[in-house]
């Protein structure tokens, strides 16, 4: 007799796919969600997991998520960290303190537990970066990047059974003021049916940058996004910004979603892992 997958989700656009999925054995999908397995049943049943706790925990902080990047070489934007022994600088990633003043502007504040690019802020000089940290606890619950200035902005749907099955780009919609960011504030999506997608010459990079992301966290689905630079460039540069566990889904996304999470499910329980990118 077949069973309702069980969907825990922290996103409401994916909320339709509760009670939608139906599978032989019993079986957990986290999109977001922290819950533990021994809650999500009156009674104790050995669960197939999509999306293990620890692997939304990977992604969910942006540190966490940056660190487990660099064991699989995922092209991603410099970090800068606090100093815990000094206010006059951010560490870099060999534990060297950078001055404010020698810092590479700009720089980018991001909220390790942000989402949505909520608190993000731009410097693109020192006395910006001061005038913002006089207002700011930024030495708790900050992470700093790089900022990489590439026109375009793509999310790459990837999962454990077969690698990027759904992309988009994000395009900034004409009334943005905000310009140096793509969210859903600023941005409208655009799938590659469309005639604006303009798929980067690198996209076999990015796939596999995606895979790799997947694979480091931990995650079995998820969404990678990803800067990329013009196509006018003859080899573009591009940097995953990050994994994301509880994407926003529209229609298509639901429909896509259901059929991946089956596919996992069964790879699970045939004990297959392959990951691959298309």
């Amino acid at each position: 007799m077949k069973k309702f997958v069980q969907i825990r989700t922290r996103n409401h656009t994916a909320r339709p796919l509760r009670r939608s999925i139906l599978f032989d054995k019993w079986a957990i999908v986290r999109l977001g969600s922290r819950t533990p397995t021994e809650e999500c049943s009156r009674r104790p049943r050995n669960f197939i997991e999509v999306n293990t706790i620890e692997a939304v925990e990977n992604s969910r902080s942006k540190l966490r998520m940056k660190v487990c990047f660099n064991k699989l070489k995922v092209p991603q934007a410099e970090l800068f960290i606090p100093s815990s022994f000094s206010n006059n600088g951010l560490v870099n990633n060999k534990n060297v303190v950078i001055s404010f003043g020698n810092l590479d502007y700009p720089i980018v504040a991001k909220r390790v537990f942000g989402f949505q690019g909520r608190g993000m802020s731009l410097f693109n000089n020192p006395d910006e970066f001061r005038n913002w940290r006089l207002d700011h606890e930024w030495k708790t619950g900050w992470i700093f990047e790089r900022f990489y200035n590439y026109a375009r902005e793509y999310r790459l749907h990837v999962s454990s059974a077969s690698g990027v099955f759904l992309s988009w780009r994000k395009l900034r919609t004409k009334n943005a003021k905000d310009r140096w960011f793509f969210n859903s504030t600023n941005s409208m999506w655009v799938g590659e049916a469309h005639e604006t997608f303009d798929k980067p010459k690198c996209w076999a990079k990015m796939e596999k940058a995606a895979v790799n992301a997947l694979k480091a966290t931990g995650l079995d689905i998820g969404a990678v996004d990803i800067r990329v630079q013009s196509n006018k460039q003859p080899n573009p540069k591009f940097i995953v910004c990050e994994i994301n566990s509880a994407p926003a889904l529209g229609n298509d996304g639901i429909e896509a979603y259901k059929e991946e999470i089956l596919k996992i499910l069964n790879k699970k329980s045939n004990g297959a892992t392959k990951i691959n990118s298309r």
